[in-house]
């Protein structure tokens, strides 16, 4: 996932991350499901978490943050399953909304909140707090996550309105991806053909391995109360199905900020201290990074941005059963209507196979300069430094660092895998997107 300093950053909130469950634990969750429940979601008949027993119970605040998904204010094309996979969309560089993408999906039952509880009460999981990890994407937050359960973030952290439940990598219990067959297209297809071309992400001009730049068969998923999700940030193309509740998102079209830092910040960012004046503590309006909701109430309304999102972009309502397709390196800021559930598909990720006790001890926040992690460098090539530690940002080649050796790697083989697709010309590659 591509991002720039301030891309994750969702106020205080915290992101829950879902690893492997081992068939044993499976089993013991369906067995002793009615225990868990009772203890769990009975304690204290006046809380969040006793209240609402389906998604649907729980409150959404449509009249402040939901909207009818006007033309004027979307915009984008909605697409029968037949037409997305007939015209391959998922090879344009264009937002799609699709629809009735969960109509055989048996997460339509399994994955009701009750029912969830019963088959995956104890699947491990991670949690985290956006605020920190966001700077160092949610993959590679380090100390900063902390491990749980599935069953324990629904029925004990869900409706603390600093903790979210998302994963993108990690692996999901082998069940809980049956539940979401047939899988869309283009993830489908690798099921069928690791190699077949209709997986391939991006036109390239010249030839890469399909392996680093293909849709797999990996799905993120993502839990959150109302009012929650990850502000703005990019990455490659994606798609995202709701299976419960509903999303707003706010996307924002790449050519209209790449190498253009200036328009980036005044346009997701505040422009001076008196935009968030006396909306939060004086000593943090510099440095404050604002959740979804805190843009869309204190930012968007500026004519600026509107003017911006209205004429180079889109602000749409997901809902339940749809999939939104995210091209590659659109900005997007996401925010949950009501109790949302939801899976998503990525290009490049592969299965992960969990996290490690090592993966909870290292700091992400340590600098790339440091003399202990260059130690075990000495010797390496440029290419080979990059595959460890991830392409160069933008913002490092376009302003601060130009003449890096990272920099003049990965602008001299823009199509090299270990460089992403950052430094890939977009007019190349619109030719055959459109």
């Amino acid at each position: 996932m591509k991002t720039v300093n301030f891309s994750y950053g969702g106020g205080r909130k915290q992101i829950c991350f879902l690893s492997t469950l081992s068939l044993l634990a499976s089993i013991s969750a369906a067995l002793n499901s009615e225990t868990c429940l009772g203890c769990s979601l009975n304690a204290d008949e006046n809380s969040p978490y006793s209240k609402y027993k389906d998604w649907e119970d729980a409150p959404a605040s449509w009249e402040e943050y939901g909207h009818d998904n006007d033309d004027s204010v979307c915009g984008v094309p909605r697409l029968t399953v037949e037409q997305w996979e007939k015209g391959k969309y998922w090879q344009r560089n264009k937002p799609v909304i699709v629809m009735n993408v969960t109509e055989q999906w048996p997460a339509v039952e399994h994955w009701k909140k009750e029912e969830m509880l019963k088959r995956y009460f104890d699947a491990e999981a991670t949690m985290g707090e956006a605020r920190l990890f966001g700077e160092t994407g949610p993959d590679e937050a380090g100390h900063t996550l902390t491990p749980t359960t599935v069953g324990k973030f629904i029925t004990q952290h869900m409706y603390d309105p600093l903790k979210y439940f998302f994963d993108r990598k990690l692996r999901a219990p082998q069940g809980m991806l049956d539940d979401c067959h047939p899988y869309p297209q283009p993830t489908r297809a690798y099921l069928e053909d690791e190699m077949a071309y209709g997986i391939e992400a991006l036109s390239h001009k010249m030839k890469v391995d399909p392996r680093d730049d293909i849709w797999r068969d990996h799905l993120a998923i993502s839990i959150g109360k109302d009012l929650t999700g990850l502000s703005f940030h990019h990455h490659g193309p994606a798609w995202n199905v709701v299976i419960f509740g509903s999303k707003r998102w706010i996307l924002w079209d790449h050519n209209r900020f790449k190498n253009n830092m200036t328009r980036q910040m005044r346009i997701v960012r505040q422009i001076d201290d008196a935009e968030l004046a006396d909306r939060v503590p004086p000593s943090e309006v510099r440095s404050h990074v604002l959740s979804s909701p805190e843009w869309i109430k204190y930012l968007y309304p500026s004519p600026e941005r509107l003017e911006e999102i209205r004429a180079h972009g889109h602000d749409c309502i997901q809902r339940a059963g749809e999939l939104m397709f995210v091209p590659r390196r659109w900005m997007h800021s996401v925010i949950n209507i009501g109790d949302t559930v939801s899976v998503i598909s990525e290009v490049g990720h592969l299965k992960g196979e969990g996290k490690t006790e090592d993966d909870f001890n290292y700091d992400p926040y340590e600098s790339s300069d440091d003399d202990e992690e260059h130690d075990n460098e000495e010797g390496l090539s440029t290419e080979e430094k990059i595959r460890r530690r991830g392409p160069p940002p933008q913002w490092l080649c376009a302003d601060q660092n130009p003449n890096h050796p990272a920099c003049i790697f990965c602008r001299g083989n823009p199509y090299n895998p270990v460089c992403g697709d950052e430094f890939i010309d977009d007019e190349e590659l619109s030719s055959s997107d459109d």
